[in-house]
Protein backbone atom coordinates (compact mmCIF):
# COMPACT_ATOMS: atom_id res chain seq x y z
CA UNK A 1 0.00 0.00 0.00
CA UNK A 2 2.71 2.48 0.71
CA UNK A 3 4.96 1.39 -2.52
CA UNK A 4 1.22 2.26 -4.18
CA UNK A 5 0.88 5.67 -2.11
CA UNK A 6 4.74 6.33 -3.38
CA UNK A 7 4.06 5.53 -7.23
CA UNK A 8 1.25 8.20 -7.27
CA UNK A 9 3.06 10.80 -5.43
CA UNK A 10 6.24 10.42 -7.55
CA UNK A 11 4.16 10.67 -10.53
CA UNK A 12 2.31 13.99 -9.30
CA UNK A 13 5.66 15.38 -8.01
CA UNK A 14 8.11 14.11 -11.10
CA UNK A 15 11.18 14.45 -8.27
CA UNK A 16 12.52 11.98 -5.37
CA UNK A 17 10.14 11.78 -2.36
CA UNK A 18 11.97 12.95 1.11
CA UNK A 19 10.39 12.24 4.23
CA UNK A 20 11.51 13.08 7.88
CA UNK A 21 9.34 11.93 10.54
CA UNK A 22 8.79 15.13 12.47
CA UNK A 23 5.84 17.23 12.98
CA UNK A 24 5.38 18.55 9.57
CA UNK A 25 5.28 14.94 7.99
CA UNK A 26 2.03 14.58 6.03
CA UNK A 27 0.18 11.16 6.95
CA UNK A 28 1.16 9.57 3.45
CA UNK A 29 4.87 10.64 4.28
CA UNK A 30 4.62 8.62 7.63
CA UNK A 31 3.13 6.18 5.89
CA UNK A 32 5.50 5.64 3.45
CA UNK A 33 8.47 5.61 6.72
CA UNK A 34 6.51 3.47 8.39
CA UNK A 35 6.23 0.83 5.27
CA UNK A 36 9.99 0.90 5.41
CA UNK A 37 10.41 1.35 9.26
CA UNK A 38 12.42 4.34 8.81
CA UNK A 39 12.60 7.75 10.65
CA UNK A 40 13.95 9.07 7.29
CA UNK A 41 14.04 8.21 3.26
CA UNK A 42 15.63 9.47 0.15
CA UNK A 43 14.01 7.77 -2.80
CA UNK A 44 14.28 8.28 -6.68
CA UNK A 45 11.90 6.28 -9.72
CA UNK A 46 13.16 4.46 -12.70
CA UNK A 47 11.13 4.72 -15.93
CA UNK A 48 11.89 2.93 -19.14
CA UNK A 49 11.65 5.09 -22.48
CA UNK A 50 7.74 4.32 -22.26
CA UNK A 51 7.28 5.95 -18.62
CA UNK A 52 6.56 3.16 -16.51
CA UNK A 53 8.52 2.88 -13.62
CA UNK A 54 10.88 0.27 -13.64
CA UNK A 55 12.67 0.15 -10.11
CA UNK A 56 13.63 2.38 -7.61
CA UNK A 57 17.47 3.42 -5.86
CA UNK A 58 17.02 5.49 -2.20
CA UNK A 59 18.83 6.50 1.05
CA UNK A 60 17.28 5.66 4.61
CA UNK A 61 18.46 6.61 8.07
CA UNK A 62 20.03 9.53 7.41
CA UNK A 63 22.42 10.43 11.32
CA UNK A 64 22.04 14.14 10.71
CA UNK A 65 19.15 15.44 11.98
CA UNK A 66 19.72 18.75 9.41
CA UNK A 67 17.25 18.90 6.44
CA UNK A 68 18.55 18.65 2.71
CA UNK A 69 17.91 22.11 1.13
CA UNK A 70 16.10 22.34 -2.38
CA UNK A 71 19.59 22.60 -4.11
CA UNK A 72 20.80 19.78 -2.94
CA UNK A 73 17.68 17.93 -3.27
CA UNK A 74 17.55 19.16 -7.15
CA UNK A 75 21.69 18.23 -7.78
CA UNK A 76 20.39 14.90 -6.18
CA UNK A 77 17.18 14.65 -8.55
CA UNK A 78 19.61 15.81 -11.53
CA UNK A 79 21.84 12.95 -10.50
CA UNK A 80 19.76 10.34 -10.17
CA UNK A 81 18.27 11.38 -13.47
CA UNK A 82 20.90 10.80 -15.26
CA UNK A 83 21.03 7.50 -13.86
CA UNK A 84 17.94 6.64 -14.27
CA UNK A 85 18.27 7.38 -18.08
CA UNK A 86 21.00 4.99 -17.87
CA UNK A 87 19.39 2.52 -16.68
CA UNK A 88 16.00 2.43 -19.02
CA UNK A 89 18.42 2.44 -21.64
CA UNK A 90 19.98 -0.29 -20.87
CA UNK A 91 16.81 -2.02 -20.07
CA UNK A 92 15.54 -1.26 -23.54
CA UNK A 93 18.48 -2.13 -25.39
CA UNK A 94 18.56 -5.49 -23.61
CA UNK A 95 14.85 -5.69 -24.13
CA UNK A 96 16.32 -5.54 -27.72
CA UNK A 97 18.32 -8.24 -27.54
CA UNK A 98 15.22 -10.38 -26.13
CA UNK A 99 13.03 -9.57 -28.94
CA UNK A 100 16.35 -9.96 -31.39
CA UNK A 101 16.45 -13.84 -29.76
CA UNK A 102 13.22 -14.33 -29.54
CA UNK A 103 12.04 -13.45 -33.15
CA UNK A 104 15.35 -15.73 -34.26
CA UNK A 105 13.95 -18.48 -31.73
CA UNK A 106 10.81 -18.49 -33.90
CA UNK A 107 12.53 -18.34 -37.21
CA UNK A 108 14.39 -20.90 -36.29
CA UNK A 109 11.79 -23.42 -35.41
CA UNK A 110 8.96 -22.37 -37.79
CA UNK A 111 9.60 -25.65 -40.12
CA UNK A 112 10.25 -23.66 -43.16
CA UNK A 113 13.33 -22.55 -44.58
CA UNK A 114 14.05 -18.81 -44.51
CA UNK A 115 16.63 -16.32 -46.82
CA UNK A 116 17.48 -12.84 -46.84
CA UNK A 117 19.10 -11.08 -50.02
CA UNK A 118 19.61 -7.59 -51.60
CA UNK A 119 17.01 -6.67 -54.05
CA UNK A 120 19.65 -5.07 -56.27
CA UNK A 121 22.96 -6.26 -55.32
CA UNK A 122 21.76 -10.19 -54.48
CA UNK A 123 24.13 -10.28 -51.56
CA UNK A 124 23.13 -12.69 -48.70
CA UNK A 125 21.80 -10.79 -45.80
CA UNK A 126 20.30 -14.03 -43.50
CA UNK A 127 19.16 -17.22 -43.74
CA UNK A 128 17.86 -19.29 -40.57
CA UNK A 129 18.59 -22.49 -39.11
CA UNK A 130 16.80 -25.34 -41.20
CA UNK A 131 18.14 -22.57 -44.57
CA UNK A 132 21.97 -23.62 -44.03
CA UNK A 133 21.86 -26.77 -42.29
CA UNK A 134 21.72 -29.07 -45.15
CA UNK A 135 24.32 -26.34 -46.80
CA UNK A 136 26.55 -26.95 -44.08
CA UNK A 137 26.30 -24.17 -41.96
CA UNK A 138 25.79 -20.09 -42.11
CA UNK A 139 29.46 -19.60 -43.39
CA UNK A 140 28.37 -21.07 -46.62
CA UNK A 141 26.58 -17.79 -47.30
CA UNK A 142 28.33 -14.91 -46.16
CA UNK A 143 29.79 -12.91 -48.70
CA UNK A 144 27.89 -14.68 -51.42
CA UNK A 145 25.19 -13.76 -53.96
CA UNK A 146 21.98 -16.08 -53.69
CA UNK A 147 22.80 -17.89 -56.88
CA UNK A 148 26.61 -18.79 -55.43
CA UNK A 149 25.03 -19.54 -52.27
CA UNK A 150 22.59 -21.74 -53.71
CA UNK A 151 23.71 -23.54 -56.67
CA UNK A 152 27.33 -24.68 -58.02
CA UNK A 153 27.16 -24.51 -60.94
CA UNK A 154 25.27 -20.90 -61.61
CA UNK A 155 27.41 -18.11 -62.43
CA UNK A 156 25.04 -15.29 -62.52
CA UNK A 157 21.36 -14.84 -61.65
CA UNK A 158 18.54 -17.55 -62.44
CA UNK A 159 16.80 -17.66 -65.41
CA UNK A 160 13.49 -18.46 -63.12
CA UNK A 161 14.54 -15.61 -60.39
CA UNK A 162 11.22 -13.78 -59.23
CA UNK A 163 12.17 -10.50 -58.74
CA UNK A 164 10.31 -9.08 -61.64
CA UNK A 165 6.90 -9.98 -60.31
CA UNK A 166 7.93 -8.28 -56.77
CA UNK A 167 8.03 -5.12 -57.55
CA UNK A 168 5.64 -2.52 -60.01
CA UNK A 169 6.77 -0.05 -62.33
CA UNK A 170 6.98 2.65 -59.39
CA UNK A 171 9.77 0.45 -57.77
CA UNK A 172 6.63 -0.20 -54.85
CA UNK A 173 6.30 -4.01 -53.98
CA UNK A 174 3.48 -5.92 -54.82
CA UNK A 175 1.79 -9.02 -53.35
CA UNK A 176 3.71 -12.59 -52.21
CA UNK A 177 4.97 -14.57 -55.71
CA UNK A 178 5.05 -18.44 -55.19
CA UNK A 179 5.95 -21.58 -57.11
CA UNK A 180 7.14 -24.87 -56.38
CA UNK A 181 10.38 -25.90 -56.44
CA UNK A 182 12.82 -28.86 -56.84
CA UNK A 183 16.18 -28.66 -54.84
CA UNK A 184 19.15 -29.87 -57.49
CA UNK A 185 20.80 -31.65 -55.00
CA UNK A 186 18.45 -34.04 -53.24
CA UNK A 187 15.47 -33.63 -55.31
CA UNK A 188 13.35 -32.59 -52.59
CA UNK A 189 10.32 -30.31 -53.24
CA UNK A 190 9.46 -26.82 -51.98
CA UNK A 191 6.53 -24.45 -52.28
CA UNK A 192 8.31 -21.19 -52.21
CA UNK A 193 7.24 -18.03 -51.49
CA UNK A 194 8.61 -14.82 -52.44
CA UNK A 195 8.30 -10.63 -51.45
CA UNK A 196 10.09 -7.58 -51.53
CA UNK A 197 10.69 -5.31 -48.24
CA UNK A 198 12.63 -2.79 -46.86
CA UNK A 199 15.48 -3.95 -44.82
CA UNK A 200 16.98 -3.06 -41.74
CA UNK A 201 19.48 -0.63 -43.24
CA UNK A 202 16.43 1.06 -45.82
CA UNK A 203 17.65 -1.25 -48.68
CA UNK A 204 14.86 -3.27 -50.84
CA UNK A 205 15.21 -6.48 -49.40
CA UNK A 206 14.17 -10.22 -51.26
CA UNK A 207 12.93 -12.79 -48.97
CA UNK A 208 12.39 -16.40 -49.64
CA UNK A 209 9.94 -19.02 -47.48
CA UNK A 210 10.32 -22.20 -48.44
CA UNK A 211 7.98 -25.26 -47.36
CA UNK A 212 8.52 -28.70 -47.71
CA UNK A 213 6.13 -30.34 -49.75
CA UNK A 214 8.13 -33.55 -50.77
CA UNK A 215 5.82 -35.77 -49.05
CA UNK A 216 2.86 -33.64 -50.45
CA UNK A 217 4.54 -34.00 -53.71
CA UNK A 218 4.89 -38.08 -53.90
CA UNK A 219 1.07 -38.37 -52.98
CA UNK A 220 0.02 -36.41 -55.66
CA UNK A 221 1.87 -38.16 -57.99
CA UNK A 222 0.36 -41.44 -56.52
CA UNK A 223 -3.16 -40.18 -56.69
CA UNK A 224 -2.00 -39.15 -60.48
CA UNK A 225 -1.02 -42.54 -61.02
CA UNK A 226 -4.11 -44.33 -59.49
CA UNK A 227 -6.21 -41.93 -61.23
CA UNK A 228 -4.79 -42.95 -64.19
CA UNK A 229 -4.72 -46.42 -63.64
CA UNK A 230 -8.33 -46.29 -62.23
CA UNK A 231 -9.22 -44.63 -65.71
CA UNK A 232 -7.38 -47.34 -67.43
CA UNK A 233 -9.47 -50.10 -65.92
CA UNK A 234 -12.69 -48.38 -66.28
CA UNK A 235 -11.59 -48.35 -69.97
CA UNK A 236 -10.85 -52.18 -69.66
CA UNK A 237 -13.49 -53.27 -67.81
CA UNK A 238 -15.77 -51.10 -70.45
CA UNK A 239 -14.53 -52.80 -73.18
CA UNK A 240 -14.16 -56.32 -71.10
CA UNK A 241 -18.19 -56.00 -70.47
CA UNK A 242 -18.77 -55.01 -74.20
CA UNK A 243 -16.99 -58.07 -75.15
CA UNK A 244 -18.51 -60.08 -72.78
CA UNK A 245 -21.98 -60.90 -74.38
CA UNK A 246 -19.94 -62.66 -77.35
CA UNK A 247 -17.55 -64.35 -75.26
CA UNK A 248 -20.61 -66.22 -73.38
CA UNK A 249 -22.66 -66.15 -76.57
CA UNK A 250 -20.19 -68.44 -78.46
CA UNK A 251 -19.63 -71.35 -76.52
CA UNK A 252 -23.43 -71.00 -75.19
CA UNK A 253 -24.84 -70.93 -78.35
CA UNK A 254 -22.39 -73.77 -79.44
CA UNK A 255 -23.62 -75.97 -76.93
CA UNK A 256 -27.15 -75.48 -77.50
CA UNK A 257 -27.00 -76.12 -81.25
CA UNK A 258 -25.38 -78.84 -81.06
CA UNK A 259 -26.87 -80.62 -77.94
CA UNK A 260 -30.21 -79.99 -80.52
CA UNK A 261 -28.34 -81.57 -83.84
CA UNK A 262 -27.06 -84.25 -81.27
CA UNK A 263 -30.37 -86.66 -81.31
CA UNK A 264 -30.37 -86.24 -85.10
CA UNK A 265 -27.08 -87.53 -85.49
CA UNK A 266 -27.09 -90.52 -87.88
CA UNK A 267 -23.36 -91.50 -87.69
CA UNK A 268 -21.06 -92.51 -84.12
CA UNK A 269 -18.75 -90.44 -85.68
CA UNK A 270 -21.03 -87.60 -86.56
CA UNK A 271 -22.11 -88.02 -82.76
CA UNK A 272 -18.29 -88.23 -81.52
CA UNK A 273 -17.93 -84.75 -83.00
CA UNK A 274 -21.35 -83.05 -82.11
CA UNK A 275 -20.13 -84.57 -78.88
CA UNK A 276 -16.35 -82.48 -79.03
CA UNK A 277 -17.37 -79.88 -79.97
CA UNK A 278 -20.01 -79.69 -77.13
CA UNK A 279 -17.49 -80.76 -74.53
CA UNK A 280 -14.76 -78.19 -75.68
CA UNK A 281 -17.18 -75.41 -75.39
CA UNK A 282 -18.52 -76.54 -71.90
CA UNK A 283 -14.83 -76.43 -70.96
CA UNK A 284 -14.31 -72.45 -72.60
CA UNK A 285 -17.85 -71.58 -70.57
CA UNK A 286 -16.60 -72.84 -67.23
CA UNK A 287 -13.03 -71.28 -67.45
CA UNK A 288 -15.24 -68.01 -68.29
CA UNK A 289 -17.04 -68.15 -65.69
CA UNK A 290 -14.54 -69.40 -62.99
CA UNK A 291 -12.27 -66.26 -63.98
CA UNK A 292 -15.61 -64.17 -63.48
CA UNK A 293 -15.99 -65.54 -60.32
CA UNK A 294 -12.70 -65.52 -59.06
CA UNK A 295 -12.23 -61.71 -59.88
CA UNK A 296 -15.34 -61.17 -57.53
CA UNK A 297 -13.82 -63.00 -54.68
CA UNK A 298 -10.57 -60.88 -55.69
CA UNK A 299 -12.43 -57.73 -55.20
CA UNK A 300 -14.73 -58.73 -52.34
CA UNK A 301 -11.29 -59.89 -50.41
CA UNK A 302 -12.54 -63.55 -50.42
CA UNK A 303 -10.23 -65.40 -52.21
CA UNK A 304 -9.91 -68.74 -49.81
CA UNK A 305 -6.52 -70.67 -49.66
CA UNK A 306 -6.17 -74.07 -48.42
CA UNK A 307 -2.59 -75.21 -48.09
CA UNK A 308 -1.88 -78.78 -47.84
CA UNK A 309 1.24 -81.10 -48.10
CA UNK A 310 1.65 -82.44 -52.01
CA UNK A 311 4.03 -84.05 -53.99
CA UNK A 312 5.01 -81.71 -56.14
CA UNK A 313 5.91 -83.99 -59.03
CA UNK A 314 2.70 -85.90 -59.18
CA UNK A 315 0.24 -82.66 -59.04
CA UNK A 316 2.88 -81.33 -62.27
CA UNK A 317 2.01 -85.09 -64.02
CA UNK A 318 -1.71 -84.61 -63.53
CA UNK A 319 -1.60 -81.31 -64.68
CA UNK A 320 0.76 -82.66 -67.80
CA UNK A 321 -2.02 -85.52 -68.72
CA UNK A 322 -4.93 -82.97 -68.68
CA UNK A 323 -2.99 -80.31 -70.70
CA UNK A 324 -2.30 -83.07 -73.64
CA UNK A 325 -5.81 -83.96 -74.29
CA UNK A 326 -6.06 -80.20 -74.93
CA UNK A 327 -3.74 -80.27 -77.78
CA UNK A 328 -5.15 -80.41 -81.04
CA UNK A 329 -2.53 -79.73 -82.82
CA UNK A 330 -0.14 -82.33 -83.82
CA UNK A 331 2.52 -80.55 -84.18
CA UNK A 332 2.71 -79.19 -80.90
CA UNK A 333 4.08 -81.20 -78.01
CA UNK A 334 3.79 -80.89 -73.87
CA UNK A 335 6.53 -82.52 -71.53
CA UNK A 336 7.16 -82.02 -67.90
CA UNK A 337 10.80 -81.91 -67.96
CA UNK A 338 12.43 -80.93 -64.88
CA UNK A 339 12.15 -81.71 -61.48
CA UNK A 340 13.26 -82.53 -58.13
CA UNK A 341 13.06 -85.87 -56.74
CA UNK A 342 10.52 -86.74 -53.69
CA UNK A 343 10.20 -82.90 -53.46
CA UNK A 344 6.99 -82.61 -50.99
CA UNK A 345 5.61 -78.40 -50.80
CA UNK A 346 3.02 -77.19 -47.85
CA UNK A 347 1.21 -75.24 -50.78
CA UNK A 348 -2.45 -75.00 -52.15
CA UNK A 349 -3.01 -77.61 -54.57
CA UNK A 350 -6.15 -76.49 -56.62
CA UNK A 351 -3.73 -72.17 -56.52
CA UNK A 352 -0.69 -74.48 -57.83
CA UNK A 353 -2.57 -76.48 -60.71
CA UNK A 354 -4.52 -72.81 -61.27
CA UNK A 355 -1.07 -71.47 -61.83
CA UNK A 356 0.23 -73.38 -64.32
CA UNK A 357 -2.93 -75.16 -66.05
CA UNK A 358 -3.36 -71.14 -66.75
CA UNK A 359 0.22 -71.00 -68.39
CA UNK A 360 -0.14 -74.25 -70.34
CA UNK A 361 -3.28 -73.17 -71.25
CA UNK A 362 -1.91 -69.85 -72.93
CA UNK A 363 0.85 -71.42 -74.37
CA UNK A 364 -1.14 -74.24 -76.31
CA UNK A 365 -3.30 -70.99 -77.75
CA UNK A 366 -0.31 -69.32 -78.90
CA UNK A 367 2.20 -72.01 -80.24
CA UNK A 368 1.96 -73.23 -83.45
CA UNK A 369 4.73 -75.66 -83.85
CA UNK A 370 7.36 -76.91 -81.51
CA UNK A 371 7.41 -77.63 -77.47
CA UNK A 372 5.62 -76.71 -74.81
CA UNK A 373 7.95 -77.64 -71.56
CA UNK A 374 7.05 -76.99 -68.10
CA UNK A 375 9.03 -78.00 -64.77
CA UNK A 376 10.39 -76.79 -61.48
CA UNK A 377 13.44 -75.96 -59.52
CA UNK A 378 15.25 -75.14 -56.57
CA UNK A 379 16.80 -71.48 -57.15
CA UNK A 380 18.17 -71.66 -53.68
CA UNK A 381 17.20 -73.34 -50.15
CA UNK A 382 14.21 -70.83 -49.93
CA UNK A 383 12.58 -70.98 -53.29
CA UNK A 384 10.98 -72.79 -55.80
CA UNK A 385 11.31 -71.57 -59.48
CA UNK A 386 7.96 -73.01 -62.02
CA UNK A 387 7.96 -72.21 -65.28
CA UNK A 388 5.96 -72.72 -68.43
CA UNK A 389 8.25 -72.24 -72.12
CA UNK A 390 6.96 -72.46 -75.14
CA UNK A 391 7.71 -71.98 -78.76
CA UNK A 392 4.75 -69.70 -79.84
CA UNK A 393 4.69 -66.36 -81.32
CA UNK A 394 6.25 -64.37 -78.14
CA UNK A 395 5.52 -60.86 -77.18
CA UNK A 396 7.27 -57.51 -77.27
CA UNK A 397 8.86 -55.87 -74.26
CA UNK A 398 6.00 -53.71 -73.93
CA UNK A 399 3.49 -56.17 -74.10
CA UNK A 400 5.50 -58.12 -71.47
CA UNK A 401 4.94 -54.91 -69.16
CA UNK A 402 1.33 -55.34 -69.17
CA UNK A 403 0.11 -58.78 -69.62
CA UNK A 404 -0.57 -59.58 -66.15
CA UNK A 405 -3.22 -56.82 -65.96
CA UNK A 406 -6.81 -57.32 -66.00
CA UNK A 407 -8.53 -57.35 -68.92
CA UNK A 408 -5.61 -57.31 -71.54
CA UNK A 409 -5.70 -59.32 -74.71
CA UNK A 410 -3.15 -58.83 -77.17
CA UNK A 411 -5.10 -61.35 -79.72
CA UNK A 412 -8.92 -60.61 -80.01
CA UNK A 413 -9.23 -63.47 -82.11
CA UNK A 414 -8.43 -66.02 -79.83
CA UNK A 415 -11.35 -66.89 -76.74
CA UNK A 416 -10.59 -65.73 -73.55
CA UNK A 417 -11.48 -62.90 -70.45
CA UNK A 418 -8.18 -61.27 -70.29
CA UNK A 419 -8.34 -62.09 -66.67
CA UNK A 420 -6.38 -65.52 -66.22
CA UNK A 421 -3.05 -63.76 -65.91
CA UNK A 422 -4.25 -61.36 -63.64
CA UNK A 423 -5.68 -63.82 -61.33
CA UNK A 424 -2.13 -66.19 -61.50
CA UNK A 425 -0.41 -62.35 -60.17
CA UNK A 426 -3.24 -62.39 -57.48
CA UNK A 427 -2.44 -65.84 -56.48
CA UNK A 428 1.43 -65.40 -56.60
CA UNK A 429 1.13 -62.22 -54.74
CA UNK A 430 -0.66 -64.00 -51.67
CA UNK A 431 2.08 -66.72 -51.44
CA UNK A 432 4.63 -64.25 -50.84
CA UNK A 433 6.30 -64.92 -54.41
CA UNK A 434 6.88 -63.12 -57.51
CA UNK A 435 5.51 -63.61 -60.90
CA UNK A 436 7.03 -62.71 -64.41
CA UNK A 437 7.56 -63.77 -68.02
CA UNK A 438 10.75 -63.31 -70.51
CA UNK A 439 9.50 -63.76 -73.93
CA UNK A 440 11.02 -62.51 -77.72
CA UNK A 441 8.53 -62.06 -80.99
CA UNK A 442 8.48 -65.12 -83.15
CA UNK A 443 10.63 -66.98 -80.61
CA UNK A 444 8.57 -67.76 -77.19
CA UNK A 445 7.78 -66.91 -74.13
CA UNK A 446 8.43 -68.59 -70.42
CA UNK A 447 5.86 -67.54 -68.02
CA UNK A 448 7.57 -67.83 -64.42
CA UNK A 449 6.88 -67.80 -60.68
CA UNK A 450 8.85 -68.54 -57.49
CA UNK A 451 7.14 -69.13 -54.57
CA UNK A 452 9.12 -69.12 -50.75
CA UNK A 453 9.61 -73.21 -49.98
CA UNK A 454 7.67 -74.07 -46.93
CA UNK A 455 9.23 -77.17 -45.36
CA UNK A 456 6.68 -80.05 -44.79
CA UNK A 457 6.68 -80.39 -40.89
CA UNK A 458 6.51 -84.04 -39.36
CA UNK A 459 2.78 -83.60 -38.78
CA UNK A 460 1.95 -82.36 -42.55
CA UNK A 461 3.93 -85.35 -43.68
CA UNK A 462 1.79 -87.93 -41.43
CA UNK A 463 -1.34 -86.75 -42.94
CA UNK A 464 0.33 -86.86 -46.93
CA UNK A 465 1.75 -90.34 -45.59
CA UNK A 466 -2.19 -91.65 -44.75
CA UNK A 467 -3.49 -89.79 -47.63
CA UNK A 468 -0.82 -91.71 -49.90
Amino acid sequence: AASDVYKRQMKARDKPFYGNRNADASWDDIDILDFYGEDSLLIRHFEDTEGKIIGFIGFAGREEETYLTEEELQIIHLLLGSFSKEIAVREYKEREVRASNTLGSIMNNMGVDIYVNSFDSQDMLYANRSMVEPYGGIEHFWGKKCWEALYSDKTGECEFCPKRHLIDENGHPTKVYSWDYQRPFDKCWFRVFSAAFAWVDGQMAHVITSVDIDHQKKIEEELRVAKDKAEHLDRLKSAFLANMSHEIRTPLNAIVGFSQLLPAAETAEEKKLYSDIINQNSDILLQLINDILDLSKIEAGTFDFYPSSIDVNQTMEEIEQSMRLRLKNSDVTLAFTERLPGCLFYIDKNRLIQLLANFVNNAIKFTQTGTICMGYRMTDTDTIYFYVSDTGCGMSNEQCEHVFERFVKYNPFIQGTGLGLSICRTIVEHLGGKIGVDSEEGKGSTFWFTLPYRTVSYTHLRAHETLM
